[in-house]
């Protein structure tokens, strides 16, 4: 479809159709009667018909004042809609990242998004610490034990036990729970990114993060990147658990872009 690419034919192209219509019939007649009138005037027609003239001059006024104001008073409120519909996109994002926040957090034992952000952090630096270690590493077995109890604090089994590996967080009942969670997510982000990002026209919305996201939510918990379900191997325990941290960073890190809305 052709856009105008002049402010004037964009600004005439935005003009509801009936003020166009009236400005086309309104404009032609009152610049038709401007010059009739100055020809009068110039032979003297008016001489004597004051009244007439008055008449006529108003109605000539008319013809250009009525459509001169609506299209004036009509680009006026569309500024005004404009602003008032950009004011309630944001307020909508605002809501939509709060709740995404809060579905994001609620997965976990963390105090808010900063202190949530930074205990997956450093569990990240703990399991790039631990892939560096050999097998056979005494030091290796201390490393799994440090960050498994790292992990409990913030994400504490159902059970109340300790989780035995990184390759055994098999445990029914909170399976179900990360699985509800991740469907929590995935749809408080549906709703921030196909519906509440086109209303703000790009008001800030933070490209890189959000594109980071999206790819997160999509892979989120899925099959080998899911260490609720893996192979049970410690080395695919730690693979899966790595993937599922940067995903969970991905997403603690949209949900702190995002909240320039709230």
């Amino acid at each position: 479809m052709h856009r105008p690419n002049t402010a004037i034919a964009r600004f005439w192209a935005e003009t509801p159709k009936q003020i166009r219509r009236l400005s086309v019939l309104l404009l032609p007649l009152g610049t038709v009667l401007f010059f009739v009138g100055l020809r009068l005037d110039a032979t003297d027609g008016w001489t004597g018909h004051d009244y007439l003239l008055n008449v006529y001059s108003g109605l000539t006024g008319a013809c250009f004042g009525i459509p001169v104001a609506l299209l004036l008073l009509n680009r006026l409120t569309s500024a005004q809609d404009e602003v008032r519909q950009a004011e309630q996109a944001r307020q909508r994002a605002g809501e939509e990242a709060t709740a995404f926040q809060q579905s994001l957090l609620s997965g976990f034992e963390a105090s808010d998004l900063a202190d949530l952000t930074t205990r997956v952090a450093a569990l990240q630096a703990q399991l790039a610490d631990l892939r560096l270690k050999r097998a056979d590493d005494p030091a290796r077995s201390e490393a799994v034990h440090d960050f498994l109890a790292a992990f409990d604090r913030l994400l504490p089994s159902p059970s109340g036990d300790p989780r035995p590996s990184l390759g055994a967080l098999h445990h029914t009942e909170e399976r179900a729970a990360v699985s509800e969670w991740r469907s929590r997510i995935r749809v408080r982000w549906t709703v921030l990114n196909t519906e509440v990002r086109p209303t703000l026209h790009g008001q800030d919305w933070p490209e890189a993060v959000a594109a980071e996201a999206q790819h997160a939510c999509e892979r989120l918990l899925v099959q080998g990147r899911n260490p609720w379900k893996s192979t049970g191997a410690e080395a695919g325990g730690v693979t899966a658990m790595l993937y599922f941290l940067q995903d969970v960073d991905a997403l603690c890190r949209a949900a702190t872009a995002l909240e320039i809305y709230k």
